[in-house]
This record gives structure tokens, C-alpha cells and sequence, in this order.
């Protein structure tokens, strides 16, 4: 059941992402790393959020590009869909 709920809870960040102009498959929490790498105000605003809720985790955003990064390239790698 942790598992199911962790998937649920996941589509629904990646929906987010999705609903507010992100790329496919970015979560919110990458989003706002990549915004606060690029020197936006968006991501200064959000990463300290982010973090905070995730657990006062400050690597949290970075983390969340990492596997975003991560995922995108286990699909490049699958083949099945050629």
C-alpha cells in the first residue's frame, strides 16, 4: 500500500508540473531546482518551500533534477517503444 500511495502521490506531482508548463515527465520540485539554477525568482522562492516541506531536506530540489534526469534516461534507454 506505501508503495501504491508513493506512485499516486508522484503522478500527481508530475501532473502538476504538467498543468503549470513543465516538461513531460519533470516533477514540481525539479522544476523549481532547475528555476532557482537558472537564477529565476521562482525558484528562489520555491526551493526553500520545497525542501522545508519535504522533510527540512536542503538537497531536496537537487535531488528531484537528479532523478527526473534519472527517469528520462531509463525511457531513452528502452527500447520497446521504437
Amino acid at each position: 500500500m506505501k508503495a501504491y500511495l508513493f506512485n499516486v502521490v508522484f503522478a500527481l506531482d508530475i501532473l502538476g508540473s504538467a498543468l503549470t508548463g513543465g516538461m513531460p515527465g519533470e516533477s514540481l520540485s525539479g522544476r523549481a531546482g532547475t528555476a532557482r539554477r537558472q537564477g529565476k525568482l521562482r525558484g528562489k522562492i520555491f526551493v526553500p518551500i520545497i525542501n522545508f516541506i519535504m522533510g527540512n531536506n536542503p538537497n531536496h530540489c537537487d535531488d528531484a533534477i537528479a532523478g527526473d534526469i534519472r527517469r528520462a534516461k531509463a525511457v531513452i534507454a528502452d527500447d520497446t517503444f521504437v
